[in-house]
């Protein structure tokens, strides 16, 4: 009876092992390729594209910006990707912020928030590896942490987002994705500090 009770209990532990294994693992889906006509994707590089995507185009300043990391892989060969276990959060970026529209010359690279400093600073961890097999896709959702926490976006105008990675022995950019952040609009002057309605006590 006790050597049952000790296999029992040992059974649960090692199911709480592996669940918590699966929990702990990044948001990834390899997925088979299907219809995409509607994913903006990057340069092919070797038969390798990546796509950049958010829910939608326009913010206001403060609103989580949450993003979507895509790579197809399109050649004959299964392409391997490694990545440290806290870049299952999100990946480091290039982000424009164009100040002036008439003036495309005149742009900023975004720098990042004390946050992403330390989450992108002289962080230590184990490596991971999820390989694609050809003419399959990975879907890398970041919806854990928003990039407007990783980066100062905190002004209104146009942010020019990219994402450039090393896949074996190619390099693979992204698409461009915009994103227009705009400022909460005032409130009504006339009724602000005012009483709209009286409710008389019972």
């Amino acid at each position: 009876m006790q050597a049952r009770d000790a296999a029992l209990v040992a059974l649960q532990s090692l199911s709480f092992l592996i669940l918590s294994c699966l929990f702990s693992l990044p948001l990834l889906a390899v997925d088979p390729v299907q219809t995409e006509n509607s994913i903006e994707w990057g340069p092919d590089v070797k038969g390798v594209r990546a796509s950049l995507s958010a829910e939608k185009k326009s913010y206001l300043i403060g609103e989580p910006i949450l993003l979507t990391y895509r790579v197809k892989n399109r050649s004959h060969n299964i392409i391997g990707i490694t990545y440290d276990r806290y870049q299952s959060d999100c990946l480091k970026m290039d982000i424009v912020h164009f100040h002036d529209k008439n003036n495309p010359n005149r742009k900023t690279l975004i720098p990042l928030t004390m946050y992403g400093q330390s989450k992108f600073g002289n962080y230590i961890s184990s490596f991971s590896e999820t390989r694609i097999q050809p003419n399959h896709i990975l879907t890398w959702y970041f919806n854990k942490i928003p990039v407007n926490r990783l980066y100062d976006m905190s002004l209104p105008g146009e942010y020019h987002i990219s994402l450039k990675r090393k896949l074996e022995n190619r390099i693979v950019t992204s698409n461009v994705l915009i994103i227009n952040i705009k400022t909460p609009p005032k409130p009504d002057s006339e009724k602000a500090g005012k009483v709209v309605e009286i409710i008389s006590p019972k």
